[in-house]
């Protein structure tokens, strides 16, 4: 009996020492990583015993926030200028950034109701509109928004289509837009258009319109230690592999074991 209850006693305090061994951490992510991310932190909780503080918005308005000091221990953006807006500042630490995910880019339209475009030569997108709203992330700063910006200038349609864009804070807000039916077609991630039934995608905009959508992630200057370098990691390995790949996403990296 007394063999038991030492035994107890030496589980409880070990299990308290690994409680004390974990060290705070905060992912700063993009809005279109929310579900894939959360759902990656909670499995990080799981096996580790470490809480994992998840904070999304656009990446221009994460950015900012670092800059102005906010507690991030990794920084996950949708887009390279922004990652290396904080590097130039150094506030980022540049031995611990890669390319984690790609992306695309999809038109879409609320379930249920028809909207005949595809993108080709010759294509009136303004037409196909017929007045309605467009739902875009902000182009000023978000990188979902400067990519469809990219594509439709490329493509000789922005100007024809600009008065009928309405800008979104990031690109959830922009589908949340289209799938309340407040706007007629959005440009949104593939991977965000996968997360509700209330939208279908018309088309892909053609990935040579805009540059490649890229994941950069990074450990924040003076914010690392060693569960948030034990989290990156873990972004980076199989488990994470394999719910990013369930929300769509496409790894630029082999997983790291």
């Amino acid at each position: 009996m007394r063999i038991a209850i030492l035994f107890v006693a030496l589980l409880t305090v070990s299990g308290a020492g690994r409680a004390m061994a974990c060290d705070p951490v905060s992912i700063y992510a993009a809005a279109s990583t929310t579900d894939a991310v959360r759902d990656i932190a909670e499995a990080f909780t799981a096996e580790s015993g470490c809480e994992i503080t998840t904070v999304f918005a656009g990446s221009s308005t994460l950015a900012k926030q670092i800059e102005a000091g906010a507690p991030a221990s990794i920084f996950l953006s949708a887009n390279e200028s922004w990652m290396e807006e904080l590097a130039a500042k150094g506030l980022t630490l540049q031995n611990t950034r890669s390319d984690l995910l790609s992306n695309e880019l999809v038109l879409i339209t609320t379930k249920g109701e028809p909207f005949d475009f595809r993108f080709s030569e010759g294509a009136d997108l303004a037409a196909a509109l017929e007045g309605q709203r467009l739902a875009l992330a902000n182009p000023d700063g978000v990188p979902a928004g400067i990519y469809a910006k990219q594509a439709l200038t490329a493509m000789n349609l922005w100007d024809g289509i600009k008065k009928n864009v309405v800008f979104a804070d990031d690109v959830r807000a922009a589908l949340a837009w289209v799938a309340r039916g407040e706007a007629r077609a959005g440009i949104v991630y593939r991977t965000d258009a996968r997360i509700t039934p209330d939208v279908e995608v018309v088309a892909a905009v053609p990935a040579a319109t805009r540059d490649q959508v890229n994941y950069p992630v990074s450990l924040v200057a003076g914010r690392e230690n060693p569960t948030a370098r034990d989290f990156l990691a873990y972004l980076k390995g199989p488990s994470s592999a394999r719910i990013f790949a369930k929300y769509g996403f496409a790894p630029l990296e082999a997983p790291i074991n």
